[in-house]
Order: C-alpha cells, then structure tokens, then sequence
C-alpha cells in the first residue's frame, strides 16, 4: 500500500482530525485581506513540522495531506494581498514552469499516485513563493514576511521542545543516539533549526520590547542545544553560516554578547541534561556514504536515461531500492536529474547560480536599500544555506518544508530586487516606508559601526 493510500485511511478513520484544518480555513476566509498573507505563513510552519512528526501517527498524516492545501492558502493570500505588486521577471517564472514539466516525467512510474501527489504540491509551493514575492515591493513588505515567520518557528518550537521535555528518552529513535522529536527525522529536523536560529537571532537583537529579548536568547539556546542533540553535521554547518552575520554584531554589542552568554549558560546544560542518550561522536567523523552513493547515481543511474529520466519510462521506481544505488541520492540536483534528467535539473541549476549571485550583490548594495542591513545580510547568507544544504539532501526541493517555499521566496526576490538594481533603479529594488504595523524595531543598527568589517567590499 502506498504511503498516501496510507495517510487517507488512516485521516477517513478519524475524521475529526480534519476539524483543526477547517478551522483554519474558516479563519482565513474572515481575516481581512490585508492580514491573510501575515496569518498564512504563521500556522505554515508549525503545520509542515507536525506533518514531518510520524510519531503523532494520524494527525501528522492529515497535516501531510494538506501540505499543499497551505501552501495553496499562501498564494491564495498573495494574489489578493492589497496594494501594488512587483513585476516579476521571465527567469522567475521557471520556478513554477519547471514544476509543472515535473508532473510529467512521473506519470508512468511504479508509485504514480506519491509521485504525482509530491509533483503536484511542488507546483504548489513554486506557485507560493513567487505570488509572495510578488508582494515584496516595500521594506516593510520584507519585514512582515520575516515577522510571520518568525512567529511560526516560535510556535513549531513547541513540538521539539515538548518532546524532549516529556519523553526524553523516547526523542532519541531507531538506537542511533539522534535527536528525532516525535518520529521526525534529525536531519529533516534540523531544518527548522537552522531556519529559527537566524530569526531567533535577529528578534533578540531588534525586537522593539527590550523585556522580550531575554525570551528569544533563551529559545535560541534551546534551538542550537536541540540542533546539537541530532548530530546533523549539515545543520551545524548550516547554522554556523546563518549566525555569522549575528555574531558580527554581537560581538559589537557587550551587554548582549553577556546576556547571551549568560542565557546560554543556563538553558544549554538543561538541553543536555534532558538528551543524555544522544551519541555526539558523529561529529568527529564526515563519513556519510553520500560518496559512495553520489558515485553509483552518476555511474550507473544516470548514464541510462540522461536527458529525460523517468519521462516515459514502465513502471520504474520513483524512489530508488536500497539495494541498487541508494533510496535517495541525498542530493537535491542529483534527485532532479533521476525524476527528469537534465531537462528537469539545467534550469533550476541555472535558477540555482543565477540567484546565489543576485543575492551576492544585494548584499553588496544592502546600504542602498532601506532599512536595516543585518537582515539583508541574514536572509542572503540564508539562502546560500540553503543551497549548501541541497549538496547532502534534497530538501530544497521537496515540498513539504517550510525551507523550500522560502528558498523560492528568497531567490525570487533577489532577482527582481537585482534586476532593478542593475538598470539604475534602485529606489524601485524595495521601497523606503513607514509600515503601520511593526512588530520589530527598524533601523536598530549604526551603518557604519556595526558593518564596517564590510566596508571594503560593501559598493557595488
């Protein structure tokens, strides 16, 4: 039986489990509009995590069920967002263009109706992103969208934090000794940490109630311990990158820099504490088998069908047997190259290039812009993260993680903003306003103060 066979039994048994989802839609339809997209990207978070949390057997099967059904309320949001909407590019536009060609190249394999049902809701977190991105005209655009997911990483917290709290020793699954809160994988875990600890980091250092700070230190101390807990060596790498730019400027700021110290002090030794089962050895090795299995893809899998992968093919797996070269290739180009060869992976290679780069020179222009440049440096670095990760895992592109909508986001939105940049309006790359409703503090830091380590290479 497939697992989405699976997902529907065990959802059509309990029926009730639909009922928090259709308060969720009922809500959504009485919000005013221009609070939707804000509301949205709030339970979008914590939805996708408790849908990555097998442990909570049904529940988790009706949230993955509806993944795409969120990421549908996302752009539903976008499209009716008030207020003027940015001209996206061509190049953009292949995000959702590739997606939909993805559909394609799975409608013969041997689990057609996952296969499908993952294509399908890839178009839809495609479709998401770039009607979001549309919607970034302004800094304040930039920031809501921030805001709301920090407010979701707060929330989706909650199931890891729980877990280990609760049942610490039943957190450290299958007798490997890694963190997996309730049935979740570490490394897919690990998504939300790397993910919450540089907006964590930013609402510690910007968030406008002073008294509220201390909280977000001490969540982000949890974060990093929890982090540690599931020996994901790519999280850690991933982590350590998005928290470089906030360490910049901690390290400028002493009171802070002690504060965070001292919340560490306290909430690090209580995490570990509570993981005593966790195996940090891990870590003293890079041995992965991600060689030996990268080999096999490229030597033997992918010589077969080069151009088009499955497209076509009769009854071949869409996910590869363990015992031929490997369940997944634990790469995200890798894994496009197997479903659609190189008519599937070249373009979103070149997406992939050509965004690193538009992120490269935001951040190089980032005292044009308005507002505040730690953030423009947070969500380039973020981004490149992103990617980094998409060398040892396919999360990237999968689509039911809070980390792919926003990699569409982000590499959406860099291209535009370069691309008025690059022909002399930079004004129009994102709007100087007043936002009417400001959760965090604008304009916290001193241009010249906090960045000058950057100011040989911050002109374009």
């Amino acid at each position: 039986m497939e697992r989405t066979d699976v997902y529907l039994q065990l959802v059509t048994q309990n029926p009730l489990l639909l009922a928090p989802i259709a308060l969720f839609v009922a809500l959504f339809v009485v919000i005013p509009l221009d609070k939707r997209l804000f509301f949205s990207l709030m339970i979008l978070v914590p939805w996708l995590c408790v849908a990555r949390s097998a442990g909570l057997g049904p529940i988790a099967a009706a949230a993955k069920l509806s993944s795409g059904g969120a990421y549908l309320l996302i752009a539903l949001s976008a499209l009716t967002h008030p207020g003027p909407k940015r001209e996206i590019p061509g190049i953009v536009w292949m995000f959702v263009i590739v997606a939909v060609m993805g559909i394609f190249f799975v409608l013969t394999v041997q689990e057609q109706t996952i296969a499908i049902v993952l294509r399908v809701q890839w178009v839809c977190v495609t479709l998401a992103g770039v009607l979001t991105a549309r919607t970034i005209v302004s800094y304040s655009d930039l920031k809501r969208i921030i805001d709301a997911l920090t407010v979701g990483v707060v929330c989706a917290l909650a199931l890891p934090i729980s877990s280990l709290i609760l049942f610490p020793s039943e957190s450290f699954l299958r007798g490997v000794g890694r963190f997996q809160p309730w049935g979740s994988n570490s490394n897919q875990t690990g998504m939300l940490f790397a993910l919450a600890t540089p907006l964590l980091g930013y609402a510690a250092l910007s968030f406008k109630r002073i008294s509220f700070r201390p909280f977000f230190l001490g969540l982000l101390a949890l974060t990093i311990g929890m982090a540690i807990l599931t020996g994901s060596r790519q999280t850690m790498v991933a982590i350590i990158m998005v928290m470089f730019p906030i360490l910049l400027v901690v390290s400028k700021r002493p009171i802070m820099m002690m504060l965070g110290l001292v919340v560490a002090a306290v909430a690090l030794p209580f995490v570990f504490s509570l993981g005593a089962d966790a195996d940090l050895e891990r870590f003293g090795s890079l041995e992965s088998g991600r060689l030996s299995i990268w080999k096999a893809y490229w030597t033997s899998v992918f010589p077969q069908r080069p151009l088009f992968g499955l497209l076509g093919t009769n009854g071949e797996s869409y996910f590869k047997s363990l015992s031929e070269v490997g369940l997944h290739p634990h790469n995200a180009w890798f894994d496009l190259m197997y479903v659609g060869g190189a008519a599937f992976a070249l373009p979103m290679v070149i997406l992939t290039v050509y965004s690193s780069y538009c992120g490269f020179m935001i951040w190089r222009s980032r005292k044009l812009l308005p507002g505040d440049p730690l953030l423009y440096s947070i969500i380039v670095v973020l981004l490149g993260a992103m990617y980094f990760q998409g060398l040892f895992n396919q999360v990237v592109y999968w689509p039911t993680y809070t980390w792919s909508y926003l990699h569409v986001v982000l590499a959406s939105i860099f291209i535009c903003m370069w691309k008025n940049i690059r022909e002399g309006y930079v004004d129009d790359a994102l709007y100087d306003d007043e936002p009417s409703e400001d959760y965090f503090e604008e304009n916290t830091f001193n241009d010249e103060e906090e960045f000058e380590d950057f100011s040989d290479t911050a002109s374009p």
